[in-house]
């Protein structure tokens, strides 16, 4: 009777295989052949030491040797060990063969997978092993509980795939600050996530980004936060996060240097530089005229700003604004009448830093407000918004949102518009303040109010009534 191949035989096989390719590569340099159809299939595993999805084993050293020869990028960064380990892996590989070596004692009765992402593609064509996981149990069962989702940035509906999807054990408040996740699996371009060969347990999941800690340490990282405790089963419901910054990032002030004086040090004189919001010398009738600072700054009741006509006398009814939270933008709002010539008066002591720094001189901005024939207007019907909290319908570009209107009722008349092309997105404004907000996890465990991209985009066209169809699904 003959016995058919040990698992361990076909090992040594493909190993023997190898060593005498490897032999001959020495000899001479393989060329493979021309012509023919291109190979388009991605290498797939032959035979596995221990086998994949092998139970009651605790693997010191694993091989897995693939149909092809196969090259690695990054392995030792790209490869997922769950749950995880304190010490990564070593990561080799020789022709068709992968090896890795594990120097952490393995906790018992536990599944462990490794995700090897998209590390391995064969040498000839570059095809790449996509999201291959290889699998053991130290135990007499292999975990079998799966979760699956989708993440999206709340501010902007966009995908950030460098992000990463972490599981804490339930019950620990603080491990999302203190330890590293037990298991945490990568994001693909679309957004979506899997984590499979959990066990069946409850875990508080949250997204992070993929640096060295993999905690929320920092309240201006992008971060998201599960509102409820996921008890894994064969198959869980999709899980949808949001993340978010807490806090906004802002650089360092940047100090003036001290001037170099004989007995009393003085400090150098730096100009305040701004970027004014004028297109060219014109004004757009939408919006306010705003000036933006490098550095924080202050007014001066003074010497106060002053808008003008071409005479340079002030008119009324504008309204002159320093934003509260950075102090580095000035806006200048009133209501624009099209084609009229005007003046923007700034003194030099009317703005300073905190280091007394002002203009280098006084500015007189000239500018001239557009004509409507240079707008366009849009009549936009729209289906679906009612299951939307306080909608709000955004009109952006390059994700910086630059007109926004409530939705009300299913048709939107919008008289005056800029020639471009926007791209529609939706803000569900829980809080009914006309603008996104953030969300908070310290103490409040607030999420952040979520916009969503719509399909759709609105061509605008000058001296044109623009009509659009808009139908809104979640």
């Amino acid at each position: 009777m003959i016995k058919s191949p040990t698992l361990f035989g076909l090992l040594l096989r493909s190993l023997l295989a190898m060593y005498l390719v490897q032999s001959l590569v020495s000899c001479a340099n393989i060329v493979p052949p021309s012509g023919g159809p291109r190979d388009s299939i991605p290498p797939y595993l032959l035979v596995a030491k221990p086998k994949d999805s092998a139970v009651n084993v605790q693997p010191k050293e694993i091989w897995l040797a693939f149909n092809e020869y196969i090259t690695t990028t990054s392995i030792q960064e790209n490869v997922i060990v769950s749950p995880s380990l304190k010490n990564n892996p070593l990561i080799s590989s020789k022709l068709n063969v992968l090896r890795i070596r594990i120097a952490d004692t393995l906790l018992p009765n536990t599944t462990y997978s490794l995700q090897f992402g998209n590390a391995i593609k064969d040498v000839n064509e570059g095809n790449i092993a996509e999201n291959y996981t290889y699998a053991f149990s130290t135990g007499n069962t292999l975990d079998t509980g799966s979760l699956e989702g989708s993440v999206q940035l709340a501010e902007t509906g966009r995908v950030d795939s460098t992000l990463l999807v972490v599981l804490h054990p339930a019950g620990v408040d603080t491990a999302i600050y203190k330890n590293k996740p037990l298991y945490y699996t990568r994001l693909n371009k679309l957004g979506k996530f899997k984590f499979s060969y959990l066990p069946n347990k409850a875990f508080n999941i949250f997204v992070v980004p993929n640096d060295f800690t993999k905690k929320y340490d920092d309240s201006t990282k992008l971060f998201a936060f599960g509102d409820t405790v996921i008890t894994i089963a064969a198959q869980n419901a999709m899980v949808n996060l949001y993340a978010f910054q807490a806090y906004k990032k802002t650089e360092k002030k940047k100090l003036t240097p001290l001037m170099s004086g004989k007995k009393d040090a003085k400090q150098a004189v730096t100009p305040i530089k701004y970027n004014k919001s004028l297109e060219g010398l014109d004004q757009d009738l939408l919006i306010p005229l705003s000036l933006t600072f490098e550095t924080p700054i202050q007014l001066n009741d003074s010497f106060p700003i002053q808008l003008c006509d071409t005479n340079n006398l002030p008119l009324g009814g504008y309204k002159i604004t320093l934003d509260s939270s950075t102090k580095q933008k000035i806006t200048i709002d009133y209501p624009w009448v099209e084609q009229t010539k005007m003046h923007l008066i700034v003194p030099k002591n009317g703005i300073s830093d905190s280091l007394k720094n002002t203009l280098q001189k006084s500015d007189t901005l000239r500018f001239v407000t557009k004509s409507t024939a240079s707008y366009g207007a849009s009549l936009i019907r729209i289906t679906g918004y009612q299951q939307f909290v306080n909608p709000i319908l955004l009109l952006t570009k390059d994700d910086k949102v630059l007109y926004s209107y409530p939705i009300l009722k299913n048709l939107l008349n919008i008289p005056l518009l800029p020639p471009n092309e926007y791209t529609l997105k939706i803000l569900e404004d829980r809080n009914g303040n006309g603008v996104w907000d953030t969300g908070k996890y310290d103490t409040q465990k607030l999420q952040a109010e979520i916009v969503h991209v719509l399909k759709d985009n609105l061509l605008i066209k000058p001296n044109w009534e623009n009509e659009l169809n808009l139908t809104i699904n979640k």
